[in-house]
């Protein structure tokens, strides 16, 4: 086995698709080969190579492991979608951030080829190649390179990190990022389907389906005394055996076992493996609220050189020790929302009456109802669909679509204050422009008391068990979200929306009393009223 000079070749391309909820269209757009690219993941510095991390692959390579190494960023999509390299936001949780990995190609895999024309890199090599052992094929091709990746049933992932600082809540999952289309299926009128590979790589599409329940700032094994600005080990892995020896190792390089999580990955359920069709993975991490913008600034701003990611892979194969499909934290408590809410049902149609009351003489306005967003992870994979992300730390509900047709339409949430009920640590309305998925406008819980107040009897002594927000142009009171324009934002064109571009609301409500995703069944779904100028 030789190992190659290595290059950090990782710079985020172009996404070659634009997610849309009820299908997805494939597109291109064309970026110059001179136009400098923003969204290279900075290489881990001295800082983050203390002695432990050194001494950990000294150990793992001498237990007969290869170790490559990786890195841990921010992925700002809305800001790569805005400069051109990227075709979809994946339905960003406006205020809320996302860290993913830059992985290197196993050992013996080839690594998938960027085109250069579209100004998307190569993903990244292996460092040991041998040029007497015929490689692997690559991962189907799908920017930011390297930030989904097959494995081995014998490989496992390490990630050494700092956690956030104090926030409203933090995780990170397992995905199951795509497989591979099966052989006479027609996908065409799949949601949100769209092709990634080629005869070489295999054809596939995305899952994007959740594994298993997160590792969050509730359940997270860390050092320090808080779960905040401490560091904390992740091990991924499809083998029993595999996470013990790096296990051991970890803690042989100074990790103790109460800050080792381990994310297992369950090999009989999945297509591990680097063959062509084998399924591709991937890692999200997730911050939302943090309590100062400014620590939480410089977090993200050293994240990749305060933290060490490892590709460990067996020079020598080594036999299945899977894990099983893990029993998930119960959706539920057997207590819907509504029981903890005096006249809940009244106060509703008095809000809704009252919202209409108050415009329906100006404006001409369409109620919108939701429904469940997405499938859970593995429903997803089992049934060969697009979950876009999903997180079983929410419950997600979405809206149809809808549009704003001038500047003087506006549109009203409304509904019951989750975090009030305890059916959520923090709950939000998101308002989304296709085909980008790029959430641009958005009202969290925090904003909520008071607001509702206007629209029940002066005598309601509950009124903060619900709420109204108006998302509009203009302020139109105390309680109203600006929608920025598309057209002429200095930000970048996808921090906002035009009049007639197509739209939708989703509504998240992030963990209840069981430190999980309320039932979809036990919630009282949030609602809106879009109001177009007569």
């Amino acid at each position: 086995m030789k190992k190659k000079q290595f290059f950090n070749t990782f710079a985020a391309g172009i996404f070659a698709a634009a997610i849309l909820a009820g299908g997805l269209v494939s597109s291109t757009v064309l970026v110059s080969a001179n136009e400098e690219s923003t969204t290279e993941a900075p290489e881990n510095s001295d800082t983050a190579q203390d002695n432990n991390a050194s001494q950990l692959q000294t150990l793992l390579e001498n237990e007969g492991f290869y170790v490559q190494q990786g890195s841990f960023y921010e992925l700002d999509t809305l800001k790569e979608a805005s400069a051109g390299r990227l075709l979809s936001c994946f339905g960003n949780n406006a205020g809320s951030s996302y860290m993913v990995f830059n992985l290197p190609a196993a050992p013996e895999q080839d690594n998938a080829k960027g085109n250069p024309d579209y100004n998307w890199p190569d993903e990244t090599a292996t460092l040991y190649d041998d040029p007497n052992v015929e490689n692997a094929p690559a991962n189907p091709y799908f920017a930011p390179g390297g930030w989904q990746y097959k494995l081995g049933q014998d490989e496992a992932i390490v990630l050494i990190t700092q956690l956030s600082p104090e926030c409203k809540y933090y995780s990170f999952i397992n995905y199951v990022m795509f497989t591979q289309q099966k052989e006479g299926k027609d996908y065409t009128n799949e949601k949100a389907f769209f092709s990634a590979g080629n005869e070489e790589t295999g054809l596939y599409h995305p899952i994007f389906g959740s594994i298993g329940d997160s590792v969050n700032m509730v359940n997270i094994k860390h050092d320090g005394d808080s779960a905040y600005g401490s560091q904390a080990v992740i091990v991924i892995s499809a083998n029993q055996t595999v996470t013990e020896k790096v296990t051991a190792q970890l803690t042989a390089a100074g990790y103790d076992e109460s800050m080792i999580n381990v994310m297992p990955i369950p090999v009989d359920t999945y297509n591990m493996g680097l063959q062509k069709g084998a399924d591709t993975f991937s890692f999200l991490g997730r911050i939302s609220q943090p309590t100062d913008q400014d620590a939480y600034d410089s977090y993200t701003e050293s994240l990749s050189a305060n933290s060490v990611v490892y590709r460990v892979s067996p020079q020598k194969e080594l036999d299945a020790d899977p894990y099983e499909n893990a029993v998930l934290t119960a959706r539920g408590t057997g207590e819907h929302e509504i029981s903890k809410l005096k006249n809940g049902s009244q106060h509703l149609d008095e809000i809704r009456e009252a919202i209409i009351s108050q415009y329906a003489n100006e404006y001409d306005y369409e109620e919108l109802s939701t429904d469940i967003a997405v499938p859970e992870g593995l429903t997803a994979y089992l049934n060969d669909r697009n979950a876009q992300g999903d997180n079983r730390d929410t419950a997600y509900v979405m809206t149809k679509d809808f549009t704003l047709n001038s500047d003087e339409d506006f549109v009203v949430v409304y509904g019951v204050n989750h975090t009030q009920t305890g059916k959520a640590l923090y709950s939000n309305a998101v308002l989304y422009a296709r085909p980008m998925l790029n959430g641009v406008c958005s009202v969290y819980d925090s904003l909520f008391p008071g607001s509702a107040a206007s629209y029940l009897e002066e005598d309601c002594d509950n009124a903060d068990d619900y709420y109204v927000y108006k998302m509009a142009r203009t302020q139109m009171d105390d309680y109203t979200a600006i929608i920025e324009h598309s057209t002429g934002n200095e930000k970048g064109k996808f921090y906002g929306v035009d009049n007639g571009d197509t739209l939708l609301l989703a509504f998240r409500a992030y963990m209840d009393e069981n430190n999980v995703g309320a039932s979809y069944y036990e919630i009282v779904y949030d609602r809106a009223i879009v109001f177009h100028k007569k």
